[in-house]
């Protein structure tokens, strides 16, 4: 008998853990949503704040992925710069992840980590009591932000009569809808054109902290001055759902894909389809994009005390 109670409140303690669990992941809906991706941060103590002109000091970033979405081996970027490399004997060639960077998901609601090791950095000019230098680190990987909207397909005839089983109204991004990634969709809105037509305006923005560059740029090719500004602020836009839904893209003629340029860090796409009777649906969006971000350490060089 005392066995039987001991082992009840052993499953009654597991259950309670395993919702505290669960419920601390702040998953509401289909994603967790938020603005983060992948993070670059210097390593505690690599290098150091301080130290003397003689030292050898580790350089170590880490890249922490806090968005929802894989990379791969390498896809993952960063290198270090904001500094003359070649007085502290230092690369200015980028370095990629060892591994797989995960990003939140059922499995790990924290995603992955890896610690880049950029060697060991000596300042070699010489110094006069002390100078301040500040290390920089830059990370640039690609990305992709999912949406998964529910949206009305509804024609006006069905609208006008009262028989519409859903409202085009109210705005259609929901908490949960829009995976975690820099670039966001902050807004989707429906309005019927003409008879039969829904029209969908699907508002982007970069809500990170850094830049954001047209998809499968080269890292190193961003370290050009020319292709950096002809890269710069454009998202790929992919509408996977509903299949006949077109979309006003500049660049190409009207279609599903296509890209988007950010103008003032935001832009509004216009997307179509036909309403032949009236039914709910899931916008299913992609954005694919390169994304660069940055991090930086004060540090302070002091002259050598051995002569």
């Amino acid at each position: 008998m005392k066995k039987s109670y001991i082992f009840i409140i052993f499953l009654v303690s597991l259950l309670i853990i395993a919702g505290c669990k669960k419920e601390g992941t702040g998953k509401t809906g289909t994603f967790f949503g938020g603005v983060d991706g992948v993070s670059i941060e210097f390593e505690k103590l690599s290098p150091p704040s301080k130290f003397e002109q003689d030292d050898s000091v580790s350089i170590q970033t880490i890249l922490k992925n806090k968005g929802e979405f894989d990379l791969q081996s390498g896809k993952a970027k960063a290198k270090i710069f904001g500094i003359n490399l070649n007085t502290f004997g230092l690369t200015d060639q980028y370095k990629g992840s060892a591994g797989p960077l995960r990003g939140r998901g059922e499995f790990s609601d924290q995603g992955g980590e890896q610690v880049l090791d950029f060697g060991n950095a000596r300042y070699n000019q010489p110094i006069i009591n002390s100078q301040d230098f500040t290390i920089r680190a830059k990370v640039c990987y690609p990305y992709q932000t999912k949406g998964l909207v529910n949206v009305c397909i509804t024609p006006l005839i069905a609208k006008e009569s009262g028989k519409e089983v859903c409202s085009v109204e109210e705005q259609k991004v929901k908490k949960g809808d829009i995976s975690s990634g820099p670039v966001q969709i902050t807004s989707v809105t429906e309005e019927i054109r003409g008879s039969d037509q829904v029209r969908f305006n699907i508002e982007i923005q970069n809500q990170g902290k850094g830049d954001v560059f047209m998809p499968e740029i080269e890292c190193e090719k961003l370290e050009e001055a020319t292709a950096r500004v002809a890269n710069k602020d454009k998202v790929e836009v992919h509408i996977l759902n509903p299949a006949d839904v077109q979309c006003d893209f500049r660049t190409s003629d009207l279609t599903n894909r296509g890209i988007v340029e950010l103008v003032g860090g935001k832009q509004v796409v216009s997307c179509f389809t036909t309403a032949r009777d009236s039914y709910e649906d899931k916008l299913n969006i992609r954005l694919n994009y390169v994304y660069l971000d940055e991090t930086s350490v004060p540090v302070t060089i002091f002259e050598s005390t051995t002569k």
